[in-house]
């Protein structure tokens, strides 16, 4: 297929609108994003099996009555999911108490998925959460709106940064995220004067779950793509640009942080996810090697080999972004790098013609 062949180099009348990211026939990563996070979603709500996670402790020495009394040998019943509660630690020979263990309990995938200072920086360090908790949700309500923002607006990224870049954006904006929680949750467990609601930001143990941050990196990547694009609003149903909303949507999770809300970590993690989606979006050649990263590289001749196909790989992604920059956008949205690249695959397709 040539260049000029290409849906979005054609008349958009002849072409038609692109077709709505969900279609389980293409398989495109929007869709598969979907059927992964709420596949995570229904995987615990049939199975959600208790864990008990050992936050710190009180050795026996250090007890005080009050705490003591308050001490459980069992999991209460009725504990919500990351509440902390104390457990009692005895000797099985003698009968005596060893020590007071903090813990607090969280349905299995919630426990080892989620993010949190304690969990994911220090003392525990398990890294991976920057990307698991990405997966996590704590009701129907949230993965439903997070899932039902991610079909409406992933189809024009993916479409725009290709399959390969648009994963590594969405996950990488989902990691900004959860660095500003880190950041705002580190800042306030120092002792830092944190205003509104950043001041609840002060248990290192407050879990972090959803793919909010990466939807609202989506989000300000449409945005960037197709700014003055019209949308009709659900409630109140009226018409707003793309811009208007994605800033808005900023402005109200940063007055959520600075006046006072319900979700600090959570409105942390959207402004979080809304600075990566700006900036990688508009330096999106910085994800080419996400997925390389930790992976060793030959220095022989099939190295040289493969560092030419995946230029050549890159060039072609490259040629199909700024097609669909032309389709959204306009020619005139080019820049001057973009015009040249365009015209160089001009050249080269006509001459393999």
């Amino acid at each position: 297929m040539g260049i000029y062949d290409r849906d979005y180099y054609r008349d958009p009348r002849q072409a038609g609108m692109p077709r709505p990211a969900f279609r389980f026939n293409t398989l495109s990563v929007t869709t598969w994003l979907i059927i992964v996070n709420l596949g995570i979603f229904f995987l615990g709500q049939i199975a959600p099996v208790p864990h008990d996670f050992v936050y710190g402790y009180i050795p026996a020495s250090n007890v005080t009555p009050d705490v003591l009394a308050h001490a459980h040998e069992q999991r209460p019943p009725g504990v919500v999911a990351g509440e902390p509660w104390f457990k009692r630690v005895v000797d099985p020979k003698t009968g005596r108490l060893v020590k007071i263990e903090q813990v607090r309990s969280y349905p299995l995938l919630e426990g080892f998925g989620h993010f949190s200072l304690f969990m994911g920086f220090w003392p525990r360090m398990e890294v991976w959460r920057v990307i698991t908790f990405q997966f996590i949700h704590a009701n129907f309500m949230h993965v439903f709106f997070n899932m039902f923002g991610l079909y409406i607006f992933g189809g024009m990224v993916e479409q725009y940064l290709g399959r390969k870049r648009y994963l590594a954006f969405y996950l990488v904006c989902g990691i900004c995220g959860a660095l500003m929680y880190l950041l705002l949750s580190l800042l306030a467990t120092i002792g830092v004067h944190l205003p509104g609601s950043l001041a609840m930001m002060r248990d290192p143990a407050t879990s972090l779950v959803g793919a909010s941050a990466g939807v609202f990196g989506v989000i300000m990547a449409c945005a960037h793509i197709a700014p003055n694009r019209m949308l009709m609003l659900l409630f109140p149903p009226i018409p707003i640009k793309m811009k208007y909303l994605a800033y808005g949507y900023v402005g109200i999770a940063a007055y959520n942080l600075l006046v006072g809300g319900q979700n600090a970590g959570g409105d942390a993690a959207h402004i979080g996810g809304a600075i990566g989606g700006f900036f990688f979006i508009r330096n999106a050649h910085l994800l080419r090697e996400f997925f390389a990263i930790g992976r060793p590289r030959d220095g022989g001749g099939g190295s040289r080999r493969s560092d030419r196909r995946r230029e050549r790989a890159v060039s072609r992604s490259e040629i199909d972004r700024v097609l669909a920059k032309v389709h959204a956008q306009g020619i005139h949205s080019l820049t001057d790098r973009e015009k040249k690249l365009l015209e160089q695959a001009s050249r080269d397709q006509r001459g393999s013609a």
